[in-house]
């Protein structure tokens, strides 16, 4: 007589998984790699931040927070900041170190994407769970989920 194995709770795994998870860029992640956080930044500020530092240099005393600040204030309502052009995870980085709080949820990162992306010359999209999925296995971009408590 064969018995059948009783239906797996999922219930305890999906009061684990957070209906919209919010995303920030992790220091660490990044450091971990054996790659300056300050180098991945400055890459990525637009010429306004840059022309607020006093030297051309100036950027490596910076810590994440301060070079995280000066591309909010100086990048972040600039338009073509962040573009349809760049590859996904670039436009994600960008929106998360210019955010005000400096994490996003899921949610508002997808709608921003779409937006970003209907309006362009060759339109794109990505479903909300795609999305989930690549920005859970955005490491290298030193994009991770925000645990919630």
């Amino acid at each position: 007589m064969t018995t059948k194995a009783p239906p797996e709770d999922t219930t305890a795994q999906e009061e684990n998984a957070p209906e919209d998870p919010r995303y920030t860029v992790e220091p660490a992640l990044i450091e971990s790699q054996g790659r300056s956080v300050a180098v991945v930044v400055v890459d990525r500020l637009c010429d306004a931040a840059l022309a607020k530092l006093k030297t051309p240099d100036a950027w490596r005393a910076l810590s994440f927070l301060q070079m995280r600040r000066l591309a909010r204030e100086s990048c972040a309502k600039q338009e073509d900041y962040l573009s349809a052009g760049q590859p996904v995870l670039e436009t994600i980085f960008r929106m998360l170190l210019v955010s005000p709080s400096g994490t996003m949820p899921l949610s508002d990162i997808h709608e921003t994407l779409v937006g970003l992306w209907t309006t362009s010359p060759s339109p794109r999209h990505i479903g909300i769970d795609a999305l989930r999925r690549v920005l859970d296995h955005a490491e290298h971009f030193g994009i991770g989920a925000v645990e919630s408590k």
